[in-house]
């Protein structure tokens, strides 16, 4: 059955920044939420107790965790609500103490379309830090706030004229450890590397992989069709890791019709398949298309340290194996996230994507119900590289048997709704750590909240206003089950979804 909740209380930020009240900004506009992530969180006393399971070349996921069941708090931070604030009193009262002691150590970043980046402490509800960009010396709205996996940091994205990306640590975060300037213009944001790790994989062979995955995140370009992957570890001024100019990459001509025009770059992922170590980008493009690039290929053409002999692709075809692309819709693709595949079966190394795409809703009312403001669930296979010779080329008397990488739409369910007064189409949609839950904010002002495995619709969250813009799970939401978002209407609500119900204290 499906759940829906309202938010339990709420909490008031304070009055519209001095600066944006001398600049004559309208208040929804400049305190409008357009990034959120958690970048600490509470201690950990528990121990989470999962089935192991493994990949599969099987299209569905077989998962083998304990049933989803659901549990929801849910804290709001927003305008002054006078009526609102008394009607909840009773209810903040009671659950003050518990959620308190819950959230301790807990802070969250949120960026703001007034071009500020705020931290957050979620026990005693405070903002502790008004605008960590504050001296960077950049001017322009707030694009994304995303924390780098597993650490306590964060980077920062705004759509100033630099297209400024900055990296700050939750300690100083005055002082940015450094800034990127991409030059990007759109609305394209960055997407630092998901690392999923499970007990079943052991990874310690391969440790130096696995830290350095850590630090690489793909940005857009001033070319808005072209992606890098930088290393945050190294030089801002150095030439990029990875660039990839999409649709004016080495295709094989029959089956991707080279060098095709997808249009503008919209949204990227960037995935470590878990038992390879393969690192995946998924492109989300202006025409509804989704790409994905296996960044680790032999001899890959995407490498800017290879030779001009080695990224020579126009010959070499074979190269093709190892990029893939579907077709979603017709609408941009605004959000994409990659999260590793874990279910029984053997052999290809796999991973899913979920996207969303705008909605027009003359168009889409044309459509069928299912695919009106759908979600898309992708699954992609990998292509099989230990098929190759002593040189580490391919050989040609496997290439009958040697698989390509691939992509497919596993699903497409439908999602927002005109019902709640908003628009149809989705702006965000992001996994869960540990990629059992998927959460999806729509125009419609609504989170809904997806299990992976079956892709049906577990919840649908009350709270906001305006189009749900921002969304992030805690580092270790697959036990506290905390989730975030943030709106147009400047608010930002705390959810507590889905706990891991094995959890021993």
């Amino acid at each position: 059955m499906l759940s829906s909740t309202d938010a339990l209380f709420s909490l008031h930020t304070s009055s519209v920044d001095n600066v944006a009240k001398n600049a004559g900004c309208d208040e929804s506009s400049s305190t409008a939420v357009t990034g959120v992530c958690f970048v600490q969180n509470a201690p950990q006393n528990v121990v989470v107790s999962c089935d192991d399971s493994e990949d599969t070349d099987s299209d569905s996921d077989d998962d083998n965790f304990e049933p989803l069941q659901f549990k929801c708090s849910n804290l709001l931070l927003g305008h002054d609500n006078q009526k609102h604030r008394e009607s909840s009193y009773q209810e903040a009262t009671h659950l003050s103490a518990a959620s308190h002691t819950s959230l301790s150590g807990v802070v969250l970043a949120s960026c703001h379309h007034d071009g500020t980046c705020k931290l957050w402490d979620l026990a005693t509800r405070r903002c502790i830090v008004n605008d960590a960009a504050a001296t960077s010396g950049r001017s322009g709205p707030g694009l994304a706030i995303r924390r780098l996996d597993q650490m306590q940091q964060f980077v920062y994205q705004s759509r100033d004229v630099l297209g400024t990306v900055s990296l700050h640590d939750i300690h100083r975060p005055l002082d940015p450890i450094l800034q990127i300037h991409t030059y990007s213009t759109s609305f394209c944001q960055m997407a630092p590397c998901r690392i999923t790790e499970n007990s079943q994989y052991d990874a310690s062979d391969d440790g130096a992989t696995i830290a350095g995955d850590r630090n690489l995140i793909a940005l857009p370009t001033h070319e808005q069709s072209v992606a890098i992957i930088r290393d945050l570890r190294c030089d801002p001024t150095s030439n990029p890791i990875y660039r990839i100019d999409i649709g004016n990459d080495c295709y094989d001509s029959i089956v991707y019709s080279s060098r095709r025009n997808y249009g503008m770059l919209t949204s990227l992922g960037l995935c470590q398949q878990e038992k390879s170590q393969q690192l995946v980008l998924g492109c989300g493009m202006e025409d509804g298309s989704a790409l994905f690039y296996d960044l680790r290929s032999t001899g890959s053409p995407w490498l800017l340290d290879h030779s001009a002999e080695e990224n020579e692709c126009s010959s070499n075809d074979t190269l093709s194996r190892f990029m893939c692309h579907t077709k979603l819709g017709n609408d941009p693709v605004l959000s994409l996230d990659l999260s590793n595949s874990f279910s029984k079966g053997t052999v290809t190394p796999s991973l899913v994507a979920v996207a969303g795409c705008a909605g027009d809703a003359d168009e889409l009312s044309e459509l069928p119900e299912a695919d009106q403001g759908a979600i898309s669930t992708i699954k992609i296979k990998l292509a099989d590289e230990e098929l190759t010779n002593v040189d580490g080329g391919m050989d040609s008397s496997l290439s009958n048997t040697t698989s390509s990488m691939r992509a497919s739409v596993r699903t497409k369910t439908s999602t927002c709704s005109i019902e709640s007064g908003g628009k149809i189409g989705v702006s965000v949609c992001r996994f869960r750590s540990d990629g059992r839950i998927f959460a999806v904010g729509g125009w419609d002002r609504r989170l809904r909240l997806f299990d992976r495995a079956s892709s049906k619709p577990l919840a649908i969250l009350h709270g906001h206003e305006d189009t749900v813009t921002a969304v992030d799970w805690a580092g270790n939401a697959s036990s506290t089950g905390l989730l975030a978002t943030g709106a147009g209407d400047g608010r930002i609500c705390i959810y507590r979804v889905f706990p891991n119900t094995s959890l021993k204290r």
